[in-house]
């Protein structure tokens, strides 16, 4: 007994740094280092899927709100977790785009490490918040990976009544700072394009 009291211990304050700012800061240290090692110019194919990931989170803002019921319109007919599979597909993509395998099985392996604390955290709120309705939602709708195919209009009803929640809100996607995709997207493609220029002319230059 007193050995998981512990061990439930060691885990509450884990559980405890990895949903607050650690994962912010390991975002930030990630984007830096990654940019500053690139030295090939990012592919389309990369850049693609970076692009698509931008675009997968400005979607979701549009339909996050707080409210009685939970959001399942658009992406969240998929996901459970749009948002987050926007950023994952993001830094997926732009490692891709040069080439950097390590960074990549890296990146990927600290994302669902600290995000399966995040999002068991989130879904206890969310749970006390909306009760059965968010029951249903799990029930029908994979936490992170998408359904091929967006669930029924009728189970949608049921776990969520109103249609207007189905439909994409420009407002509200403006007051969740969904833009702020598309600039996370053009800076870390521009900033990889200029550490590659970098590295192939000025330092070029310097060695030889």
């Amino acid at each position: 007994m007193e050995n998981s009291s512990e061990e439930l211990t060691v885990y509450n304050r884990l559980r405890d740094v990895l949903t607050g700012k650690t994962r912010i800061a390991v975002a930030w240290v990630f984007s830096i280092v990654l940019v500053l090692s690139a030295s090939k110019y990012p592919s389309a194919p990369g850049i693609l899927l970076c692009f698509v990931g931008a675009s997968i989170r400005f979607w979701s803002s549009g339909f996050l709100r707080k409210d009685q019921y939970p959001a399942v319109g658009g992406p969240y007919s998929l996901s459970r977790n749009p948002l987050y599979l926007g950023t994952y597909l993001m830094m997926v993509g732009i490692c891709w785009s040069i080439e950097a395998w390590v960074f990549l099985i890296l990146t990927s392996t600290v994302f669902f490490f600290i995000y399966h604390f995040v999002i068991l955290e989130e879904e206890k709120k969310l749970q006390k918040i909306f009760g059965t309705s968010y029951q249903q939602y799990c029930l029908k709708v994979p936490r992170f990976f998408p359904r091929l195919w967006p669930i029924k209009r009728s189970t949608l009803m049921m776990i969520n009544p109103k249609y207007d929640h189905r439909l994409f809100d420009w407002s509200l996607a403006l007051k969740n700072k969904a833009y702020e995709a598309y600039l996370t997207f053009a800076a870390l493609v521009m900033f990889v394009f200029f550490i590659a220029f970098a590295r192939k002319n000025w330092l070029e230059t310097l060695l030889f």
